[in-house]
This record gives C-alpha cells, structure tokens and sequence, in this order.
C-alpha cells in the first residue's frame, strides 16, 4: 500500500478512472463470434472505461500458451480496434487474465507483475487457486485476481482455504507492496463456487421465476461466511440484482437438466476493497456503477457477469518518462529516418544493450505487434544520456504510408519505458 508521507495544503483534482471487469467460467469452450455485447463496446471511444481487466476460468488446457490461444487472440484482436493496448497476461492452466488501457494513456501505467498460486489437490495442481495482474496508475496501485475455488455444494471451507492460499502466496516485486491486500485498491472476481444453502432446486426455481432473489441470497454460502468474517473481510460486493448465472445447459437458457440437476446458484461474483486513507492528499473510493449478468451468451454452463467502477488518482504519473523521443513530424518511404531520444537515469531499472526501440503502426495492441526494431544504446554510466541517435535504415521502415510510434522496452518484463508522438510517413 502506498503511503504518502507529504503534506499538501490543497489537495489537487483527481483524475477519475473507470474499470471493466468481465468473470466468465467458458467451460472449455471457444470464444462466440461477437465480443461486443461481452466487453461493452458499443459506445462512442469517450464513453468507454479506461482499463478492462477480463478473467477467464476453464479456459481449454488443449489450447496454446497465454499469448497464441483462441480466446487471448479474440479479445485483444477486438480490443485492439476499440482503441485499446494489452498491457499483461497471465495464465494457469483453465485460469487466464488479461489486462488492457486505452492506448492515448499508456505511458501512465507501470510496475505491471503477474502472479499465479495454486490452490488444487493441496497447492500442487493449478486447476483451482487464482492469477492476478497488478500495476500502479498515475502513482496509485490496483491489483485484479481472478480466481476458482473448490467446487461442490458442501466445500464450502476448501473454497476459504483456496481463497487465504492465493492471499498467503503471492508476493510482489514493487517496494509499495508485498502482498495482494496492500494495494490501494484490491478487485477480486472468478467462479467462487459458493453455493444455496438447504434450498432444493424447485424452491430456487421458484424463486427465480419470482425474481426474489433476496430470499435465495439469505442462504448463499459467501454472504453468510462474510458475515461471520471467515472471508472477504472488509470487500464489499453490490447488489445482486441478477439470477443465479450457474448452472446451464450448454447453448440454452435453461437450468443443468442433466441427472445431477444442480441447484443454480451465484458462483460467478465481483467484490473489492479500498484503503481509503493510503494518502493525505487523495481520498481513493470506489464507485461501482452497475453489476450484471449478460445472459444472452450461452455457450458455458456460466454466464458471464460483468460490472464497472469509477475510481479517484493522481491527476498525472508521479515521474515523467524514463525515455523520450524525438522524432520529426513526417518522413518520406524509401528515406532513411534518425531519430533521437534522452535516457533518464531511473534507479529502478537500469538501462541496458538489450533494450530495445520497437517501430509500431499506431494502432497497436500489445508491445509484440512491432514492425522493425533497433536495439538501444546501454547507459552502462549510469548517467542520463540526452540525444541519442538510431538511424533507421530504408529496409527496416514500412513499406506502405500512414501513421507510426516509436517504443523503448526495456530487457526487464518488456516494461515500456518511453513512447515517441506520433509520426507519418510520406508516399
């Protein structure tokens, strides 16, 4: 958790941010065809949140890696148009999250980790337990697990062991925190199996049908172990004001007519927490401006269930960038193109031989979709190094007009550390 230790007499206007958050238990299925009813998208670019934050649960073990399987290429493929940049992924088996900005604020995001606990068979399968994306944004950090717990009706105290191995296990890189419950602001989501308690199914049936959903939630396991404090102590939830989204018949909207004829229940949950007082001159809350269940998509035994927050920071990132660029306004193809740029010493992350500039279309949606890069010049003297120059060569530059940037990565978990203006290249 941050702690700021000055003093300011007035308290500057914060910047407010909003946050999509999408759980989905996909069962082992590929991703539908349309994305944008899923991810909220149809909506002008200013209206949209400015991150989203996706967790997945069954995700096909049989797929790719994190980067190369369908549903990873599917969502940064449709956000990437949005306007949006993949920012990290992380996978555990059926477990996959992946964290995206809007492209225009990039740079204000940084110390982005990832991290993985297993929870199944006694922590040494990864078919249960949770993954989280953390990062700090304009001087304030936000972490984003995405976790599944132990299934079954009467497992209620394996999910709470589940849930205190991923807060027992997961430790961090960044000096402000070292755990998940340090971070400023803490979004936890998943299947978190929670069942009904001593409801049978044509009484939550009946309930349903009723819309009554607040006699069901009196016997729903994680609201009655949260009230005990046995979980989730200090997270709040919003209200559930959605039917039971487990469990369904594949492809239908009809209750598990299988011969187990589950009894549904919320499995698929939101909640989170903030520290409020992390600094003197900020007050961080959160807002959360709905929570739903998208019913339509029918393709898992699960519906997804999304929901958005609007939250306080800092107005600007507390340090300029590590690198900047100088880079003219337009070059012609065929032309050989310099560009400039200065190093600032950073203590955090030196720079290195390794690092390297990419050369990107401006529509790029993860630091991979580089065209040409040039590796940059070490800064061995651990000085800053203004003017540097990289001469990129005719055959490295596009071969078709339009509008480009540069990136500077460093060696280091690909961290970006500058990105150039925007730039054109002539016919």
């Amino acid at each position: 958790m941050a702690v700021s230790t000055k003093k300011c007499e007035v308290m500057p206007k914060p910047k407010i941010l909003r946050l999509y958050l999408c759980t989905w238990n996909v069962g082992t299925t590929d991703p539908p065809d349309g994305l944008t009813e899923l991810l909220g998208l149809g909506k002008p670019y200013n209206m949209l949140p400015d991150i989203y934050g996706i967790g997945l649960q069954e995700v096909s073990t049989g797929d790719p890696d994190a980067e190369e399987n369908k549903w990873t290429k599917a969502l940064t493929r449709c956000l990437g148009v949005a306007g949006f940049v993949r920012i990290k992924i992380v996978r555990m088996q059926g477990l996959l999250s992946l964290a995206f900005v809007k492209r225009e604020h990039l740079m204000s995001y940084e110390h982005i980790e990832s991290e993985r606990s297993k929870a199944g068979m006694g922590g040494w399968w990864g078919n249960k337990g949770g993954v989280s994306i953390r990062f700090d944004v304009n001087g304030v950090n936000l972490i984003m697990v995405n976790a599944h717990l132990a299934a079954h009706m009467d497992n209620a105290m394996e999910r709470i062991e589940d849930f205190f191995t991923i807060l027992d296990t997961q430790k961090f890189r960044d000096k402000d925190v070292d755990n998940i419950l340090d971070h400023d602001y803490v979004f936890w989501m998943g299947d978190l199996n929670f069942r009904l308690d001593g409801l049978t199914r044509s009484q939550v049936e009946k309930e349903i049908a009723a819309k009554n959903y607040n006699a069901l939630l009196k016997k729903d396991q994680l609201l009655k172990c949260k009230d005990k404090g046995m979980i989730f102590t200090d997270f709040e939830e919003g209200p559930i004001t959605f039917a039971p989204t487990y469990k369904f018949d594949p492809d239908t909207d009809i209750y598990d007519t299988s011969e187990k004829q589950r009894v549904p229940a919320w499995c698929d949950r939101v909640l989170w927490m903030v520290h409020e007082d992390s600094f003197q001159n900020l007050d961080l809350s959160v807002k959360q401006l709905y929570y739903k269940s998208l019913p339509s998509f029918t393709v898992s035994d699960h519906k997804p269930v999304v929901t958005e927050f609007q939250f306080p920071v800092f107005p600007h990132p507390p340090n300029p960038p590590v690198v900047t660029f100088q880079v003219p306004s337009s070059c012609r193809l065929k032309h050989d193109m310099d560009i400039r740029y200065t190093y600032r010493t950073n203590p955090e992350l030196s720079s290195s031989s390794w690092d390297w500039i990419g050369l990107y279309k401006t529509d790029f949606s993860t630091v991979n979709n580089y065209l040409s890069y040039k590796y940059a010049v070490s800064n061995v003297e651990g000085r800053d190094k203004p003017n540097v120059v990289v001469t990129w060569k005719q055959k490295d530059l596009p071969e078709k007009a339009g509008k480009y940037v540069l990136c500077y990565i460093s060696k280091v978990k690909d961290t970006l550390m500058g990105m150039s203006s925007e730039f054109e290249i002539l016919p």
